[in-house]
């Protein structure tokens, strides 16, 4: 049974090894080695060009670099053994130091397996000059192998401390500022920072500021959420995972009555708005209101429209200002040539800041790699810097394929082979019942061996070819810097397509009605066929897209791979300053469709009702004015007198299998006044997050934001969506949703000591882009990305049971596709899998069109009698796990009332004529937000039809 005000839970405090002031001496200290070793390295060692006798390969090559200079490059040698062992152990200091910085798995993780690669790095590079200085001192003829050898192990150095360099930069720079942060608190309030804040510490109302996630082991073995317990951890419980599931935010009790209102857009706002206003009496008995999408649209419109003189008795109500405003705004995303320019210039902006910021990291990224290979050449790309920077219009000689040095080819196929044995060592070791120790560690070294393998193919194979390609294909084509240019605007004119493409192209089932109908009686096909369009063309254009977009990108680093060391001083300066400037200040959701998106719904949607002054009581419905007035969850979201709490349904999108099973991806998020979160991502309570929170991330804990989030339907996430569209959608910056704080972090963060704690981000930079791209959302991170509540639960049905109410009321305006009402079907399911609730349904076949007795005549309708359903409104019985406790009565079982959007023959007739005339009517596709007067008023009559059935069996249950 749905479990509500869970006692606060025991937190496992974990110990301080390290306080601020040590660590921040420590990562100071650390840098001691390096300075040591750089400035003996700087003393003695001769200056000579020792990455070419490390990579000469053989004798013969190696003699031309040091003939007759072999003492000097001995002393080099030695000197350059002393600054690796100096800089590893510096890196070792680091990752040392780092288990203590960071607090989450990850970090850790990341440190452990730098410090593996720094040493094996180090002992590398040891073996390697120790081969050339004893191969130097021999006299006469001198073998191949140690030269051989020291190029192989040279090439995996590189790698190796290449790589630990830069995560070693990153860990000391973290280490650093939460030190310091550390020790700033500690100066400021040293009782304060004696004690670590726990994550249940209680605020006025006396209940906890956060509920942790309930826990989970991962793939490796590890409990997440650490040092806390669920509240719900109790032994001998053999269906533990339903009551986990069951956990509501604290304060929340069972109730009688509760409403839940479905996804759809603007259609589903509607059928809710003629649907509440016919159960105003019902609503206003009820305890929870929870919405998904469209259906959030209304709900947050009647919320923010109450006030101390509107009550929930006439707002909204039939004739009202407030329902006058929003039938004259149905087209709020854009209504008119210049709000339509204002979205299509949006969508550009977005784009182009999006494309911007990945090329230049790209450039970054490709101007690194250059400067490596130059400086060690382990595959020889010199050649192509010439040929790539002139941007020669006559010239027609292609540059050379490199030259692989065979050693380095050797040190991949070794690398291959040791995993290759490892790997059959993993497997025998299953033969011994007590090798489980040394299995998991054969897997450990496998899995380390392949990515090395990996590595060095992609170092000594794939970055050069991918350089050379580059450099050949503008040679080879004679590319001129217009070329480029022009070359670089049709990429961004593609792609801004292909993102209208995704986003309107259902849009054109509207334009076409007239044919279509045509085209139907001519098929012989119904209406209902023309619900949804085929979007195989759709899928085509994305993919061809997406594959455009990869090859410019992979062209990009070849390219800047090939010829960065050659590039003006003031362009390799300016590529990465540019990048760090606007990556690290550019906020990733506010250059994103969502603060258009939102401002818009906020324009049709959030109005109060206002008396005009100086007039005799002339009432209008005023917009409210976002800029200086901020609508916050915990204030403007907070329950009102006689009307239901309202419940913001949303999904937080999450990779892997840690908590989501395949195919899904997405669990609930909720937002409203008193707790944001959910059972798999904890809970945080509304006002503490808006008081902690930075501004730009604060602008999103608010009612007009809830809505937006969700209703956020195309987004870089999308639960279970074709995986395609999410990545146009993160690469154009057409997406919707946001980035909000993860409550299971927060649990964890605050429950820790506070100087490793990372602070909450300022604002959402690169890296959030970045993980929408590549589609990686770990459950431990400190933001979640948060989209529409359809992507986990379209009708928001199964969040409206975890709350656990006696009668459930259930208004259906998803617009599944005939026969079957799929959406209800998948609520159902997933309502039995979660929370082990079952679901009964009495008659559900009277909801399919053409079970009705048809209307008279047939012969002349016999298209709308086969669209036309027996009832729109079906019961069902409901079976909790446990008991609900309501008002002292205790039950397991209650009542599910289901009102969908389909045809019935006691509609009003002005209804019926107007289904007649539209055979797509109900199904109006959810990409159409673009509803006329006529759409509006039919969908709004609808749900009022819905909504009077509806109360006939609440007022006939009430009676009985």
């Amino acid at each position: 049974m749905p479990h509500s005000a869970p006692p606060p839970p025991t937190a496992v405090r974990p110990a301080r090894p390290v306080t601020a002031q040590q660590g921040f001496l420590r990562a100071w200290a650390a840098l001691v080695p390096a300075a040591l070793g750089v400035a003996y390295f700087l003393w003695r060692a001769p200056d000579v060009d020792l990455a070419r006798l490390q990579l000469a390969g053989t004798a013969a090559a190696a003699k031309e670099v040091y003939d007759g200079h072999a003492p000097a490059f001995r002393d080099a040698l030695v000197a350059q053994m002393v600054w690796v062992a100096c800089g590893a152990a510096t890196l070792l200091l680091v990752f040392q130091i780092g288990h203590h910085a960071y607090s989450g798995l990850r970090g850790r993780q990341v440190s452990h397996w730098a410090l593996i690669a720094t040493f094996a790095g180090a002992v590398f590079g040891l073996v390697e000059n120790g081969l050339l200085v004893g191969a130097l001192r021999v006299q006469g003829r001198v073998d191949d192998w140690p030269f051989a050898t020291a190029t192989a192990l040279e090439t995996v150095k590189w790698l190796l401390l290449g790589a630990s360099t830069v995560i070693g930069a990153t860990v000391w720079a973290t280490t650093v500022s939460r030190a310091g942060r550390g020790m700033r608190r500690t100066a400021a309030d040293p009782d304060d920072a004696e004690t670590a804040p726990s994550p249940h510490s209680e605020h006025s109302d006396h209940t906890p500021e956060v509920v942790p996630p309930w826990p989970v082991a991962e793939a490796d073995g590890r409990i997440w959420p650490t040092g806390v317990a669920h509240p719900h951890a109790e032994p001998g419980i053999p269906s533990a995972h339903w009551r986990y599931q069951s956990t509501t935010a604290p304060g929340r009790e069972h109730a009688k009555l509760g409403f839940c209102v479905s996804g759809g857009g603007i259609r589903s706002a509607t059928v809710t708005l003629g649907a509440l206003q016919a159960l105003r009496r019902s609503l206003r008995e009820a305890r929870y209101l929870v919405s998904v999408s469209g259906g959030g649209y209304t709900a947050g419109a009647m919320q923010l429209a109450l006030n101390d003189t509107l009550t929930s008795r006439d707002a909204f109500a039939p004739g009202s200002p407030e329902e006058d405003h929003l039938r004259r705004h149905s087209k709020y995303v854009a209504d008119g040539t210049g709000q339509w320019m204002v979205a299509l210039g949006v969508l550009l902006r977005g784009l182009l800041a999006s494309l911007f910021l990945l090329a230049a990291a790209t450039g970054t990224i490709g101007l690194v790699l250059s400067w490596a290979y130059h400086d060690v050449p382990v595959t020889d790309l010199t050649h192509l810097a010439k040929p790539g920077i002139r941007f020669c219009t006559h010239c027609t000689t292609t540059p050379a394929r490199p030259s692989f040095r065979d050693p380095a080819v050797w040190a991949v196929a070794y690398a291959l082979v040791a995993a290759a044995g490892i790997w059959l060592l993993w497997l025998a070791a299953y033969v011994w019942d007590r090798a489980d120790r040394m299995a998991r560690w054969l897997a450990r070294a496998f899995q380390a061996f392949v990515v090395l393998t990996l590595a060095l193919t992609a170092v000594v194979f794939v970055l050069p070819l991918l350089a050379w390609s580059a450099v050949y294909l503008q040679t080879r084509n004679q590319v001129s810097r217009p070329d480029a240019t022009v070359g670089a605007g049709l990429t961004v004119l593609v792609t801004y397509f292909a993102a209208l493409v995704g986003t309107l192209w259902r849009r054109r089932q509207t334009v076409r009605t007239g044919l279509s109908k045509v085209m139907d009686v001519v098929r012989g096909r119904s209406g209902l066929s023309r619900a949804v369009p085929n979007g195989l063309l759709q899928y085509l254009t994305v993919w061809v897209v997406l594959v455009v977009l990869a090859a410019v990108f992979l062209l990009i680093l070849g390219w800047t791979t090939a010829t960065g060391w050659a590039w003006p001083l003031w362009l390799q300066i300016c590529v990465p300053a540019v990048l760090l400037f606007i990556g690290s200040l550019l906020d990733q959701t506010w250059m994103s469709l969502h603060p258009f998106y939102r401002r818009r719904l906020a324009s049709a949607f959030a109005v109060r009702r206002e008396v005009l002054p100086g007039t005799e009581g002339t009432q209008v419905a005023r917009p409210y004015d976002f800029a200086t007035e901020t609508t916050t969850l915990s204030e403007y979201g907070a329950r009102k007198p006689d009307f239901p709490q309202v419940i913001f349904a949303a999904a937080g999108n999450l990779s892997g299998s840690d908590r989501t099973p395949p195919g899904r991806r997405a669990v609930s998020y909720t937002l409203s006044h008193d707790y944001v979160g959910g059972p798999d991502v904890g809970y945080a309570c509304t006002a503490c997050l808006e008081q902690r929170s930075k501004r730009h991330i604060a602008r999103d804990l608010t009612v007009q934001s809830a809505v937006a989030i969700s209703g956020a339907a195309f987004a870089s996430a999308m639960g279970a969506q074709a995986r395609a569209f999410q990545v146009l959608f993160a690469l154009s910056n057409a997406r919707l949703g946001s980035w909000l704080p993860n409550p299971g972090a927060l649990a964890e963060q605050w429950s820790a000591p506070r100087w490793p704690a990372p602070p909450a981000p300022l604002i959402r930079r690169l890296p959030y882009l970045l993980r929408e791209v590549f589609g990686r959302y770990p459950m431990d991170d400190r933001l979640l990305l948060v989209t529409d509540g359809g992507h986990y639960e379209n009708l928001g049905l199964v969040e409206l049971l975890r709350q656990g109410v006696r009668t459930a009321v259930c208004i259906d305006a998803s617009g599944d596709i005939p026969p079957f009402a799929t959406t209800l079907a998948q609520a159902i399911a997933l309502a039995q899998e979660e929370l082990g609730i079952t679901i009964t349904l009495h008659e559900p076949t009277a909801l399919v069109p053409g079970s009705s007795d048809p209307l008279q005549p047939p012969s002349v309708l016999s298209a709308l009698n086969a669209r036309l359903s027996r009832t729109s409104v079906v019961t069902g019985d409901i079976t909790y796990p446990e008991d609900l406790d309501i008002d002292g009565e205790r039950g397991r079982h209650g009542t599910l009332i289901v009102a969908r959007t389909t045809l019935t023959k006691d509609l009003p007739y002005e209804l019926l004529s107007y289904a007649a005339a539209h055979p797509v009517f109900p199904h109006d596709s959810t990409s159409d937000q673009w509803f006329d007067h006529r759409q509006f008023d039919a969908y709004q009559t609808l749900g009022r039809c819905l909504g009077q059935r509806v109360q006939e069996l609440l007022d006939g249950a009430e009676a009985s």
